[in-house]
């Protein structure tokens, strides 16, 4: 880019930024790029299309609004009128090092989040005493560090004294949020250094850039020691004088000896609790549903308030801190807040104060359209796509390990001696990776980076350690036979060309081939450039097999700007908290309690640009099932989050509705709150659906039986008119079906126990109860086509089969099989009349445009179609998938597996119904979901 090019594109992106987001269109970026060109004639030549591509490239990222849910209680709004007067040099310096590796949007859409936060905090400048308890929670990997870092820099700025950051009970994450926060917050490192005006050689990060110094904030704790006794007893710095950071972990421990140390500055006249005054807290409480909620069950006929209540450790340490301060705001950040909404809302303990639960507001960010999360990976529905989404073709099956490390073992447990085949294909695709991403950054100037690999098999550590001398021994084995041109040098040889031409260039081509991810994998390389890297990729690798847990002396840098290539062995340490850069290949197992909450596993997700295609997960089919299962639910509570907030209610509405909300999330609230069993919801306004469907001979008979019965009953009514189909495509559609008809193909059709709304046991009487008070009346009844070769014959018709893809493979043995998608996107709107239709797509832009999302709904969305089909109509939608041509192993491959959803209008009438959650896979969930207090790291 010549220096006049890179003037006109700093021109033009300022405009840009003042931009409305869906005002950032192509067209637009011509004209800003000319304009730009134009004020700098005099000085040569510009490019307008050079600058109008650029442009693109640096805003082709979006970001949604954050959703806020609030309770104005006695906050008083202050920021709009202090802004002017705050300098935030802390801000500046941060938002200035972002633009080193992130889009301009998502640096703006920070800016603007952070913002929302701090206006909800109250002003450190009110007088006299106040709290704020909020939350705010996103995506694993999603960007949740750089948000509350943004709000810690924009928080001192405007003047909270005091910083307290909590992490996981690990010294490693500690670690590794201190010297993020050295870096991005403070400008110099606290492990060498409390005073950079001493030491200019201890400047990083932020401090490197020459802009403007912000008021100094000490470090009390450094990137090698927490609050301990000797750091207790030898920090000599004033709260009074200098504003604070301290990042601690969450121990009880740690954490009372950072409550005597701020003692010393509270005051109180004699007989009064002494505070500490004027001096306002921001405590930031990262990974907030692990260890900080207070789990003990009152005393019977008691509650948390009661003076004999006694909360866990941490929670009521992390409470003393907050009644130490006047002025104190507590922001809660995770992924996984389903514990976090059920924290009792008026407790008020007449020692410990209030407890943790949000009261003054919740934040949901949803992440920007490059994070590549579950959604993405799993292939679940995408509310803006004209078409269905498929799942990453990057999750590999593993099914060979109970041989060498079997589920539910114990401590002291000796592996086999062979690594699984799995395993060992795994640590070859890790190499291929690194050594693809090698190449890629040497022949096309791509980014290449630190690389990692995930080994989290076992809880123990004494087994981590012996899995990672297996797999130093075997990499070793690997770098020695790479050398010897023999026998073992060609089958080592052999066997990784095989993968790289049966699995990693096949894979590259089927995601460059789709449009919603193909701009995240990097550009072609030959095996002959590949294979130059692997001697050296090996060599390292096999140095730097890394034990991560509570007993090994291993930690991860990732400080040197060479790139470094680890396999990081461990438990808990990697399923929470702890960043893996450059996270390539994950080897992930279903062991008993080998993660505390099952979001938190997600380490793999997050930003690969120019590397997705070469990242793989190898996992068990119950892990992934589990996982769907759970990324549903949250999506539910991101979507549930801001029906509350368009309803102008309170933080405490959103634990209510999970009450009465969908079935994916209902359960998972079941295993934080060890409720009853039996549960309400609402089906007004609700899609239901079997993207769980039973395989097993019986159930595939019985199921299609039923579909047969169905097509003789309506094959003589009227077909729905051409003009109200809307693009559903093949199929044969049916109109003004009589509710008994769905209520006799409903009536015992078979379905998985893991199908909780879409269970007929609970769809029948829901039906009913409607039919009763004048609604469902009549219904429309789609048998959906498909593209598949193979054809449904029934009574006459002859349509394609649907193909759909699996999210992990069935087999007999397990008798179901789960979906990523079901229903396609235009299916919804099978029935009604056109002008309802463009309707509801112009609700969908306008609903688009709220929320800050850039781009443009493709369809009107499922939500607004139902809120504006009639409620005296449902509509029945049956898909015959052909179970070869979407790899479902079953009993009769020549019979179709039978899925079906039935969409329900929006009723003020609706009735809720009572259902009862299958037992076994509620233990099972609640397994998979919970905390674990026991294990050694």
């Amino acid at each position: 880019m010549t220096d006049l090019t890179g003037a006109a594109l700093t021109l033009a992106k300022q405009k840009v930024l003042g931009l409305e987001k869906h005002e950032r269109t192509t067209e637009r970026f011509k004209q800003l790029a000319q304009k730009a060109a134009d004020m700098l004639s005099a000085a040569g030549a510009v490019s307008v299309d050079e600058v109008a591509r650029l442009l693109e490239g640096d805003f082709d990222v979006w970001v949604p609004q954050a959703v806020v849910v609030s309770d104005p209680g006695d906050h008083i709004p202050w920021l709009p009128n202090r802004r002017k007067e705050i300098d935030f040099a802390y801000w500046k310096r941060y938002a200035e090092w972002l633009t080193k590796a992130w889009k301009p949007s998502t640096v703006e859409a920070l800016d603007e989040t952070t913002d929302q936060i701090l206006g909800l905090l109250e002003n450190p400048e009110r007088v006299g005493s106040w709290k704020t308890y909020g939350m705010v929670y996103g995506q694993v990997q999603s960007g949740k560090t750089a948000s509350y870092t943004g709000l810690i820099c924009k928080a001192a700025d405007a003047g909270y004294q005091v910083v307290v950051v909590l992490t996981s009970q690990h010294e490693s994450l500690r670690h590794q949020t201190q010297a993020r926060l050295d870096k991005e917050f403070l400008g110099f490192n606290s492990k060498l250094s409390r005073n950079p005006d001493a030491d200019s050689s201890v400047i990083i990060g932020v401090g490197t850039l020459g802009m403007k110094k912000p008021t100094i904030c000490q470090p009390v704790t450094t990137q090698v020691s927490d609050f301990t006794t000797a750091q207790f007893q030898g920090t000599p710095v004033n709260i009074n004088e200098v504003a604070v950071l301290v990042v601690a972990k969450k121990n009880a421990r740690i954490l009372e000896n950072l409550k005597d140390w701020l003692g010393n500055f509270a005051t109180g006249d004699s007989g009064e609790p002494r505070v500490i005054r004027n001096l306002p807290l921001l405590l930031i409480d990262d990974e907030a549903d692990y260890a900080s909620v207070d789990t003990k069950r009152p005393s019977k006929g008691s509650n948390q308030s009661d003076p004999d209540h006694d909360p866990t450790a941490i929670n009521k340490a992390i409470r003393g801190l907050l009644e130490l301060f006047e002025k104190r705001a507590y922001i809660a950040y995770t992924a996984t807040p389903f514990a976090n909404i059920f924290i009792p809302d008026a407790t008020d303990h007449p020692e410990y104060g209030d407890d943790l639960f949000p009261k003054s507001f919740l934040v949901a960010l949803e992440p920007p359209s490059n994070y590549c999360g579950p959604e993405v990976v799993f292939g679940l529905e995408d509310p803006s796509a004209a078409e269905i989404r498929e799942p990453l073709p990057i999750i590999r099956n593993v099914d060979d390990h109970e041989a060498w490390l079997p589920d539910g073992h114990k401590k002291g447990q000796r592996p086999g001696n062979q690594l699984p085949p799995s395993l060992v294909e795994a640590l070859d695709a890790f190499l291929l990776s690194t050594a693809v991403r090698r190449v890629r950054a040497r022949d096309y100037d791509v980014a290449g980076g630190h690389n990692t690999m995930l080994v989290h098999v076992t809880r123990w550590t004494d087994v981590q350690g012996e899995i990672a001398r297996q797999i130093e021994d075997h990499l070793q084995g690997m770098s020695d036979d790479w050398g010897d041109y023999g026998k073992v040098g060609r089958e080592l040889r052999s066997r990784l060309i095989d993968l790289w031409h049966r699995d990693i260039s096949p894979t590259r081509e089927e995601i460059v081939g789709r449009d919603d991810v193909s701009a995240l994998a990097g550009p072609p390389v030959s095996w002959e450039n590949v294979e130059q890297f692997i001697p050296l990729v090996l060599e390292e690798a096999a140095a730097n097999v890394k034990r991560i847990n509570g007993t090994a002396a291993d930690v991860l840098e990732y400080q040197s700007t060479t790139p470094v290539t680890v396999v990081a062995v461990g438990g808990d340490k990697l399923s929470r908290g702890l960043t893996l850069e450059g996270l390539t290949v994950s080897y992930y197992l279903r062991a008993s309690k080998t993660y505390d909450t099952l979001l938190q596993m997600g380490r793999w997700f997050g930003y690969r640009p120019g590397y997705l295609d070469v990242t793989r997960l190898y996992t068990t089919k119950e892990l992934v099932n589990y996982y769907v299962h759970i990324t549903r639910a949250n999506r539910e509570l991101m979507d549930l989050t801001a029906a509350v907030s368009r309803a102008q209610q309170t933080p405490k509405h959103v634990g209510l509705r999970v009450l009465d909300g969908k079935g994916n999330l209902q359960v998972t609230a079941a295993t934080k709150m060890r409720s009853s069993q039996v549960m309400t919801v609402s089906l007004s306004a609700t899609r239901a659906e079997t993207l769980v469907m039973r395989t097993d001979k019986r159930a595939q008979a019985e199921n299609f039986a039923r579909l047969e019965r169905l097509v003789d009953r309506i094959l003589p009514l009227d077909p729905v008119p051409s003009e109200n189909l809307n693009g559903a495509g093949r199929g044969f559609f049916r109109q003004q079906v009589s509710p008994q008809d769905i209520l006799d193909f409903l009536d015992g059709f078979s379905v998985s126990p893991r199908v909780l709304t879409a269970n007929p046991e609970n769809l029948i009487p829901y039906i009913r109860n409607q039919v009763a008070k004048g609604e469902l009346l009549r219904w429309t009844v789609a048998i959906t086509g498909g593209v598949s070769a193979n054809r449904l014959n029934i009574s006459g018709l002859d349509v394609p089969l649907v193909k759909r893809r699996t999210i992990t493979h069935s087999r007999v043995l397990d008798g179901e099989c789960e979906l990523g998608v079901l229903v396609s996107p235009a299916h919804e709107a099978l029935g009604l009349s056109l002008g309802t239709v463009t309707r509801a797509f112009n609700m969908t832009v306008a609903d688009f445009r709220d929320s800050g999302k850039a781009r443009e709904p493709k369809r009107a969305s499922g939500e607004t179609l139902r809120r504006l089909r009639d409620p005296g109509e449902g509509l029945l939608l049956v898909y015959p998938i052909d179970p070869v041509a979407s790899e479902i192993e079953v009993p009769d491959p020549a019979t179709p597996v039978v899925g079906f959803a039935v969409v329900f209008p929006h009723s003020d009438r609706a009735e809720k119904i009572k259902y009862r959650v299958n037992q076994v896979f509620l233990d099972g969930l609640r397994k998979a979901v919970d905390e674990y207090a026991e294990g050694e790291e």
